[in-house]
């Protein structure tokens, strides 16, 4: 007797798992139903799931010496078999949530027709409020490699769900979340996108990273000047008071009190400040003991005050216009 299953395509060698890695959850179902179509066109078995390839009759009637009898079809016999190979298929790749909504549905085209009204809708507003996402997203105070990963991040899950960004607009979309500092680099980098072979969004992203990385070196260089011309600004201000041995001055004064006179019609005043124990610091050399009008350095034109010598090694590290230093650091003599 010749098997029934034969008249219909019945390929039970296939190995599903390799063709349809995922199993279907809320969502990736346009990305799992898009592998499981690749699957069945190859097999020539979509059209039972789509609904072209209808059961034929159960029965069929058959006439022996003038009469007829009904019987079983063997045509239905085979599409039966098939049908339901690609219903174990379909349960193959489902979680157990899943599985418990439809493993009462008799053939494989009601299993795919309540899958689709289940999860097309949901998967439909996951990639709306993804492509909103990616849409509003921004750098502002973030740091570039944190912008990047999320920007990818939310790419990666359009792709999961079978709508991948087009590549153009994925560097459209990246240069609009970027703020105006990184003006210059978008400009030239779209003007590149004309070009025969325009680069890939890894290669925008990598020259976007150059970038950042050269934009931070010089925020980190304009810091440090200012740090110095901030310290050097509030040493000129420091105000030596003579360490006099007269009384009635101010400074390291023998006495008592910080102001002192002697005599009658004067009232004794003491100053809140403690300068016991301080000493004078040169303004030229940064020694202490003695001020710069008493140092030998002073009439030395060839000498370089130990601040020149900070600004020199500052320059060679962080080169910065003339112009700037003249106006951000005051001149040490």
């Amino acid at each position: 007797m010749a098997n029934p299953c034969l008249s219909y395509p019945f390929p039970s060698n296939v190995h599903v798992m390799s063709s349809v890695p995922l199993k279907l959850n809320d969502s990736n179902y346009l990305l799992w139903k898009t592998q499981f179509e690749f699957l069945l066109s190859s097999q020539q078995l979509l059209g039972f799931v789509n609904g072209s390839v209808t059961p034929p009759p159960v029965t069929r009637t058959v006439t022996h010496d003038n009469t007829q009898t009904e019987e079983s079809n063997p045509l239905y016999e085979s599409w039966f078999c098939t049908d339901q190979l690609v219903r174990s298929w379909i349960f193959g790749t489902l979680f157990e949530e899943v599985l418990g909504s439809v493993h009462t549905l008799s053939t494989s085209h009601d299993v795919w027709l309540h899958l689709a009204e289940s999860y097309y809708k949901s998967s439909l507003s996951r990639e709306f409020s993804l492509r909103h996402s990616l849409h509003l997203l921004t750098k502002n105070d973030k740091s570039l490699a944190t912008y990047c990963r999320e920007f990818r991040r939310i790419c990666d899950a359009l792709s999961a769900i079978g709508k991948p960004v087009d590549e153009s607009l994925k560097i459209f979309g990246f240069f609009n979340g970027l703020t105006r500092d990184y003006d210059p680099i978008t400009t030239v980098i779209q003007s590149s996108l004309n070009k025969l072979s325009p680069p890939s969004f890894n290669d925008v992203v990598s020259e976007v990273e150059g970038f950042d990385t050269k934009l931070q070196s010089y925020k980190e260089s304009n810091t440090a000047v200012s740090n110095i011309a901030i310290q050097a600004q509030q040493t000129n201000e420091v105000h030596y008071v003579g360490n006099q041995r007269g009384r009635g001055r101010l400074g390291n004064n023998r006495g008592r009190g910080g102001y002192t006179t002697r005599g009658r019609g004067f009232s004794q005043h003491q100053t809140t400040q403690n300068t016991s124990g301080s000493r004078p610091t040169c303004q030229i050399c940064r020694r202490i003991s003695y001020t710069a009008l008493k140092c030998y350095n002073r009439f030395d034109n060839t000498y370089q005050s130990p601040y020149a010598q900070s600004f020199a090694a500052l320059q060679v590290a962080y080169p910065v216009e003339e112009s700037r230093l003249q106006t951000q650091v005051p001149q040490l003599m």
